[in-house]
């Protein structure tokens, strides 16, 4: 009994060309891989800005809701507070200084600065968040 083989009939891949097609395919789910973890850690780091700015300016209607007059700029009176994060996965709060400055003292005209500052860490950087706010009382 003979086995006749063609020599025409070469359909199908080598192992060899299996081999690198999975490499390449391999290659690209990498890259997009990498591409998701970057964009997740960009939208992180938005959610935690936008956080910081919705607690600088919760803090900054709290003392402009205050009478002129307890607007002080002692700094036992403010000073620094805590803030608990509310985002997935940082676990760390935000520190809130608050501070007011004087920046007239006319009798009739008096005007305060407000300034809320909102500080929180993500991979060791730290980044703030400032927002001010002149007041005026005519007497």
């Amino acid at each position: 009994m003979t086995v006749i083989t063609s020599t025409r009939n070469k359909s199908g891949f080598t192992l060899t060309e299996v081999m690198v097609a999975i490499l390449i395919m391999m290659v690209g789910m990498l890259g997009l891989l990498e591409s998701i973890n970057v964009a997740t850690e960009y939208n992180l780091k938005n959610h935690l800005r936008d956080e910081a700015v919705y607690v600088g300016e919760k803090y900054m209607n709290i003392q402009k809701g205050k009478a002129f007059d307890l607007l002080t700029t002692m700094p036992l009176t403010y000073g620094r507070r805590y803030e608990p994060s509310r985002i997935r996965g940082t676990g760390k709060p935000y520190s809130v200084d608050m501070k007011v400055t004087d920046l007239s003292t006319d009798p009739v005209a008096a005007t305060k600065q407000l300034e809320v500052v909102v500080s929180w860490t993500y991979k060791g950087v730290t980044f703030q968040n400032r927002v001010t706010a002149p007041v005026s009382i005519i007497r």
